[in-house]
């Protein structure tokens, strides 16, 4: 599985690399990069949320879903206390950074290309406790006012509607018809292409010399790709679910800070350069970490 993962990390790092070369030769501005954002947060990785979901229902699937949003909120309350005393209550971008993973841009195809299509179902039961902690601690946390946490912004969340659409096709659908099948899977399929080449515009677009030379960045990206993860270790040792199941959590938890992290930041006037830095960064480091993280975990657990 960990040689499975190298791999499926050198194939996002090449087109990361296609990313930053068609920033380089202006293929693609910050417009464009803004543009397939929006694609793949609310074309793609929703119909990747529904195809997992649009399967025959399964109650094992289902209990073994509640055990994975348990350990979900668990790991939440944890990271929140890791990054207020790693990161200090005065960097808002980096407990942000530590606290919220990239499920959605790496999680999800390492997920997909390590385990299979079907495990993505696990990653959609994060997603409802994940959609409302992130539009009400997350922004309070980067903004620091209270009036911007909205219930509307949190509802109408494409991903979340489309946790909510696919578990009413899971408890009533046993197939969809063909065109629509077929449909989600071409939409659902860009959306590791999308999301890697987006990031990799983003590198090519910032000024690396600046982020590095933030002594904040390195301590948050252990915090995020290290103390997160290890911590997780222990407590899924207990966790009733099959040996495969406890991967996709780790994986999760061993993912970079969510690309949100700059975007966010930029809206609420926190700190821009971190911020990117951080989404960047931790997204770069992690393709050594997590090949490491998960061998440690898949000798333990």
């Amino acid at each position: 599985m960990v040689l499975i993962l190298i791999k499926q990390i050198l194939v996002m790092l090449v087109m990361m690399s296609i990313g930053v070369v068609l920033y380089k030769i202006k293929a693609v501005d910050e417009t464009g990069v803004s543009q397939l954002s929006n694609i793949a947060l609310y074309v793609a990785t929703p119909c990747v949320v529904l195809r997992a979901l649009a399967i025959p229902f399964d109650s094992e699937k289902i209990s073994t879903g509640v055990w994975v949003m348990v350990f979900f909120m668990i790991i939440f309350l944890a990271s929140v206390v890791i990054a207020r005393f790693g990161c200090g209550r005065a960097d808002r971008v980096g407990q942000f950074a530590v606290v919220f993973s990239n499920s959605g841009f790496v999680g999800i195809p390492l997920i997909q290309g390590i385990l299979g299509d079907e495990y993505v179902f696990y990653v959609t039961m994060t997603m409802v406790a994940g959609t409302i902690t992130f539009w009400t601690y997350g922004v309070l946390l980067m903004s620091g006012d209270k009036n911007e946490v909205s219930l509307k912004k949190m509802l109408t969340n494409p991903n979340l509607i489309a946790v909510v659409v696919g578990m009413i096709l899971f408890f009533a659908v046993d197939e969809l018809p063909y065109i629509i099948q077929q449909v989600l899977t071409g939409m659902a399929n860009m959306n590791t292409g999308l999301g890697m080449v987006i990031l990799g515009a983003t590198l090519g677009a910032s000024n690396i010399g600046l982020m590095i030379a933030d002594t904040r960045l390195y301590k948050a990206i252990a915090l995020r790709l290290v103390v997160v993860p290890l911590f997780c270790i222990p407590i899924l040792m207990f966790m009733p679910v099959p040996f495969e199941v406890r991967m996709v959590m780790m994986i999760i938890a061993a993912a970079p800070a969510a690309s949100a992290t700059s975007m966010l930041a930029l809206k609420y006037g926190a700190d821009y350069s971190y911020g990117t830095g951080l989404s960047i960064g931790t997204t770069i480091v992690s393709m050594i970490t997590m090949p490491l993280v998960l061998a440690l975990a898949m000798a333990i657990l």
